[in-house]
C-alpha cells in the first residue's frame, strides 16, 4: 500500500490519469435519458423521465452535475499560516458553504486568504478511494484541495491548487473545465 499525500489528506495510492470523460452531448442533441421523474425548478410540475423540456412551461431538463464531481466544492480560503516544523504545509480553514469552515492542511504552495478553491471533501472519491479525515504534519485535515490534474482540468500543474474566479458560488460545484482567472 502506497501513500500518498496530496494536497491535503493521505489517500491510498497514488495520483494516476484519469479516465476520460465522456464528451456533453452537442447543442441539439438529446442527452441520454435519467431513470428517474425530474421536478421541474421554474414551475415545479412533475415531469417523466424521459421528458427532456418541462410539459408545462417548456424550461429544459436541469443538468446533472458530472458525477466526477460528487463531493467536491467551491471554498474560500478564510485563514492560511504555516505549520510549525513543516516547510511546505500550511494549516487552512475554507468556507464551503456548511456551518463550520473546513480545517484543511495542504502543500499547495499558491493557496493564501481569500483564495477560491475545489475541495475535496470527506467521503469524495479521489483516486478510486474515499476521502477520510486524516492528521498530516499532526494537525487534523477534514478535506483536500485539489489540483487540476484531479479535476481532470488541462493546464497548470500538480501540486497547485485549482484557483477559481469569484463568479463561483462558496458551497456549489466547480467547473468542468479550467476557467480563465484574468477577467477576459
Amino acid at each position: 500500500l502506497k501513500l500518498f499525500v496530496g494536497l491535503g489528506l493521505i489517500v491510498p495510492g497514488a495520483m494516476g490519469k484519469k479516465p476520460k470523460a465522456k464528451a456533453a452531448p452537442e447543442e441539439g442533441e438529446a442527452a441520454p435519458a435519467a431513470a428517474e421523474p425530474w421536478t421541474c425548478p421554474e414551475c415545479e410540475q412533475e415531469n417523466e423521465a424521459q421528458e427532456s423540456v418541462c410539459i408545462a412551461c417548456e424550461v429544459p431538463r436541469p443538468v446533472v452535475a458530472d458525477p466526477r464531481f460528487d463531493g467536491l466544492v467551491v471554498g474560500l480560503v478564510q485563514s492560511a499560516e504555516p505549520v510549525p516544523g513543516k516547510d511546505k504545509l500550511k494549516k487552512v480553514e475554507v468556507d464551503v458553504g456548511d456551518a463550520e469552515p473546513l480545517k484543511i492542511v495542504t502543500n499547495a504552495p499558491n493557496v493564501k486568504e481569500g483564495s477560491r478553491v475545489v475541495v475535496a471533501k470527506v467521503g469524495a472519491i479521489v483516486d478510486g478511494e474515499p476521502l477520510k479525515k486524516a492528521n498530516v504534519g499532526g494537525c487534523p485535515s477534514e478535506g483536500m484541495i485539489c489540483d487540476g490534474p484531479m479535476l481532470g482540468w488541462t493546464g497548470g500543474g500538480a501540486g497547485a491548487a485549482a484557483l477559481l474566479p469569484e463568479s463561483f458560488a462558496v458551497g456549489g460545484p466547480p467547473p468542468d473545465t479550467r476557467p480563465r482567472t484574468d477577467g477576459k
